[in-house]
């Protein structure tokens, strides 16, 4: 559990640290140049839409291991902390089913694309392999994240219902 903590909070640094650092340098790059040599550097577009997908997978297991995302307690308020918890549990479930499935599929794409050799359309033509091999490995750590939450939830439901 500590070496998937400390993996959460590495993929969390690279992500918001490297790739965040790299796109602000890369668009105030293209804009300077733009605005000061009306040249702008080609492929900003594509590579800041790679380094976005990288933004986003590598920080959600971090962001899960926190409590960090977006809850709407509009409904789970009025319940009883026996209910709030199995409807934590459930969600937790319900995450590990449907990241799974997108881990998998990444999988699958991310390999389809490497075997065809996929690339962008653009000035300047950037593989898909990388980019779309980052969503199954963000998406594998939320399971695995997921899991660890799911196991204590459950325990935690199985203290209340002994109690």
């Amino acid at each position: 559990m500590k070496s998937l903590r400390a993996l959460e909070k590495f993929l969390n640094n690279v992500a918001g640290g490297i790739i965040l650092a790299g796109m602000m340098l890369l668009v105030t790059g293209d804009v300077i140049r733009r605005l000061a040599f009306k040249s702008p550097i080609h492929g900003t577009t594509e590579l800041v839409e790679f380094m976005m997908v990288g933004l986003l997978y590598l920080t959600l297991a971090n962001t899960q291991a926190i409590k960090a995302h977006i809850n709407i307690d509009l409904l789970v308020q009025h319940l009883s902390p026996k209910a709030r918890l199995l409807c934590e549990v459930i969600s937790y479930f319900l995450g590990l089913v449907v990241f799974s499935l997108i881990t998998w599929q990444g999988i699958k794409s991310s390999a389809y694309a490497w075997k065809i050799n996929e690339i962008t359309f653009g000035v300047i033509r950037f593989p898909l392999f990388p980019s779309k091999m980052i969503i199954p490995i963000g998406s594998f750590f939320l399971c695995l994240r997921f899991v660890l939450d799911l196991m204590d939830g459950l325990g935690k439901l199985r203290k209340k219902a002994s109690s």
